[in-house]
């Protein structure tokens, strides 16, 4: 596990004393990059601040919840602002079919001293270092919001084998983040 930024350090304890100065650090922070990918994936401005300002919501509600040893907080807070879009994309279209592909997603981040490190990385160039087949899983499956088996149906192959092949480049990414590149 990474160590921790002071202002994720700070984000926590106020997490944990039920502090709203959290909510202020969190969106001085990551806002920026939040509302870039819920952008990206609704394709509408005012949508995605609707969306952004309710995954603020969420993350307050669960903000006691959150736990370090499961994964980084921008990843939690990505997730979250992630799987609004999504709802928001699947409840427009019933089809629940995503729009777009993983070309249209560019992710811009913020530059602040004391950022999670892993926001500072450029995503788009760590994603090229995977091979292009865990590539495209990878865009697919986080990204773009498609499940496993949506991303067996599109590429055509067998659903164990999109898991297995997620889950490596998921080792691979790790490593590419651990070694702070």
């Amino acid at each position: 596990m990474a160590e921790l930024s002071s202002v994720e350090k700070e984000i926590l304890k106020c997490f944990e004393r039920g502090d709203t100065r959290a909510m202020d650090l969190l969106y001085d922070n990551y806002a920026d990059t939040l509302y870039g990918i819920a952008l990206k994936i609704v394709g509408d401005e005012a949508k995605a601040q609707d969306i952004l300002q309710e995954s603020f919501v969420k993350i307050w509600k669960r903000s006691r919840h959150y736990d370090a040893s499961k994964g980084r907080l921008f990843t939690w807070l990505l997730t979250i602002v992630r799987n609004q879009s999504i709802d928001f994309i699947r409840k427009r279209d019933r089809r629940g079919e995503i729009q777009g592909s993983s070309n249209d997603v560019h992710l811009q981040n913020v530059e602040s001293g004391d950022v999670d490190v892993s926001v500072k990385h450029d995503i788009g160039k760590v994603l090229k270092e995977l091979d292009k087949d865990k590539r495209e899983l990878i865009e697919h499956s986080f990204i773009l919001g498609y499940t496993h088996p949506e991303i067996a149906e599109k590429f055509d192959i067998p659903l164990g084998t999109v898991k297995t092949k997620i889950r490596a480049a998921m080792h691979n990414l790790r490593e590419i983040f651990g070694n702070g590149r």
